[in-house]
């Protein structure tokens, strides 16, 4: 491997340690800005202790005789969750995926506010009163505690609100049996004129709940977002006892709350007044809050508002978010959008779905995926190692010529030219290869993070290749390094190795034996923290081009070579000129 190459890598492994560090979700902080009525409302209705002899009325308002109740509990149950309302609020109290378990292989509870709720809808009255409908009790004309939606059926669970004689809420449920979306419809009536800037809000509250056994590492792939006018808006709370929140009008098309490897987004089916989101993180706590909400309009005219919403609880599957129809693919984070996404989206993925409808094992997939990559890239591949080696066979002829001309730099760089264009190569032409696949790798390291199809699936010893496949834990963390020993790295790292021993390089013996055992050495520290998948995928490839290094080796034969002249033709000729003229 020639100094060109062996540069480009270190320059390009310090790109990703430095991106890595630097590339993650803008984070927003809360500025501090004239208050709003539309945050105000946003904010969840806690009575405090010191109110608690206050008469319920002066808190609620005409809202006051539903404030009082008791509640009932109702669990549906389809093919792929098991869900459970409350009439206390109309809202989700838990939500347990069939279908993927945490981080030790138990069921867990998507709902992470599981004591109030985490949907509801928000008011703020023209008296002042502030109104979230999770402290109030519903009525349903359900008697059942649990039903059960199998396939194409669908089930509907009706809430309903009385107010006063002119005025009601109603809240229905719409469940299919084998989808992760839910239908939340909401109809208001005799609330035209009633409420403050004419809307109100349906709001996500409490975040997502952790399932990975990495609760920092899943904290950093954890934030709120909205997509709205043509673009995405992100908050990541990412520093404890620091608010962060962002408020935008206009269309929105959802806005989501998003762990490591799931969602819930609330879509809306019409028009919208904007977006609220809101997030925050505790001292000493991994776990970053947040509430996401839909801004709704309501007309100062008419009696009935019929809103219609879709709920997506579930898996971030590509394929699976992509079928909601509105862009809630976005959502995943795949790194670049003019470079790196373009790969993961059109490339890795759809290559991975395709593989696995007939290969039912990721690793095998990572493998036959490595050999598909290197078979097209060989051609490059090819060329730039022949490059390499014409390079190599090059160097006494260089080493003479900036011997002799040392003092003469412009002469030094025609010559140089001059012996390139002779040779028929590229000085750069063993860099250029690594550079092109580079996009791949970071878009791989990108789906192999964030998406669930590699998630608790084993190959080999690594029994998750969405995290590293380690084999023992320290117990404590070495700098750079990690805590753990992980295989597929170290497997790497020696292949790295192995493949500079057979490759031409054009360095002196010192810097040979440095960049030999430097490279291979920081490869190993990079990867030690990355997914189990992806050292797969790079040991493959790696083992691959070494495999394509021994025969080139072994093919190429002493006619491949370059053959050129230290003197160059005009210079030839001038002094046989000179000669000529001397003799006469």
């Amino acid at each position: 491997m020639d100094r060109n190459s062996v540069t480009g890598l270190a320059i390009i492994a310090v790109i990703m340690m430095v991106w890595l560090q630097f590339m993650s979700p803008a984070n927003k902080p809360l500025q501090k800005a004239n208050t709003v009525k539309t945050e105000q409302v946003a904010q969840q209705v806690q009575v405090p202790s010191a109110l608690s002899s206050t008469p319920v009325s002066d808190n609620f308002g005409v809202f006051a005789a539903s404030a009082g109740g008791k509640e009932q509990l109702f669990t549906v149950e389809n093919d792929l969750f098991r869900a459970t309302l409350s009439s206390k609020g109309a809202t989700l109290k838990s939500l347990v995926l069939k279908k993927h378990l945490d981080g030790n292989r138990k069921a867990f509870d998507l709902v992470s506010n599981g004591k109030n709720g985490a949907l509801s809808l928000l008011f703020l009255t023209r008296e002042g009163k502030k109104i979230d409908t999770r402290d109030l009790y519903f009525s349903t004309a359900s008697l059942d505690t649990l039903h059960t939606v199998k396939g194409k059926e669908t089930y509907a669970l009706r809430y309903h609100l009385a107010v006063t004689p002119q005025q009601a809420v109603d809240i229905t449920w719409l469940f299919g049996g084998d989808s992760y979306s839910v239908g939340y419809d909401v109809k208001l009536t005799g609330f035209a004129s009633e409420l403050a800037g004419n809307e109100y809000q349906l709001q996500w509250d409490g975040g997502v709940a952790y399932s990975e056994k990495n609760r920092q590492d899943e904290a950093q792939n954890t934030w709120a977002s909205a997509f709205l006018g043509g673009s995405q808006v992100k908050i990541d709370a990412s520093k404890p006892n620091e608010p962060y929140r962002e408020e935008q009008s206009g269309e929105a098309r959802w806005v989501a709350v998003r762990s490591k490897y799931f969602v819930v987004a609330l879509i809306p089916q019409g028009h919208t007044a904007g977006i609220y989101l809101d997030g925050k993180r505790a001292p000493g706590n991994d776990f970053e809050n947040y509430v996401a909400a839909l801004k709704m309009g309501v007309p100062e005219t008419g009696e009935v508002v019929n809103d219609k919403f879709k709920i997506y609880l579930g898996p971030l599957d590509y394929n699976t978010v992509k079928a909601q129809n509105v862009g809630l693919e976005k959502v995943m984070d795949f790194g670049w959008d003019w470079l790196t996404r373009p790969f993961a989206e059109y490339i890795i993925l759809p290559v991975f779905t395709w593989m696995n409808g007939f290969v039912g094992n990721y690793g095998i997939i990572i493998i036959i995926f490595a050999f598909l990559i290197k078979l097209v890239t060989y051609p490059l591949s090819m060329a730039s190692t022949k490059s390499m080696k014409k390079m190599s066979a090059l160097q006494p002829v260089l080493k003479e010529l900036q011997e002799k001309y040392k003092d003469n730099p412009a002469k030094l760089q025609s010559e140089l030219g001059r012996i390139y264009k002779e040779a028929g190569v590229n000085p750069i032409g063993g860099c250029l290869p690594v550079v092109l696949q580079m996009p791949l790798l970071f878009a791989m390291f990108y789906v192999f993070r964030s998406s669930i199809q590699l998630r608790q699936h084993s190959f080999l010893w690594a029994k998750d290749l969405s995290v590293p496949d380690s084999i023992f834990d320290f117990g404590f963390a070495i700098p750079m390094y990690g805590s753990h020993i992980a295989v597929f790295p170290i497997l790497m790292a020696v292949t790295v190795y192995l493949q500079q021993k057979i490759t031409p390089t054009t360095q002196t013996n010192d810097q040979a034996k440095v960049m030999m055992y430097m490279f291979p050495a920081m490869m190993l520290l990079f990867f030690n923290n990355m997914p189990a998948g992806l050292g797969l995928y790079y040991l493959m490839f790696n083992i691959f081009s070494v495999a394509q290094q021994f025969y080139i080796n072994k093919t190429t034969t002493a006619a491949d070579m370059p053959n050129v002249s230290l003197v160059s033709p005009s210079s030839g000729s001038a002094r046989k000129q000179k000669k000529g003229g001397v003799k006469k």
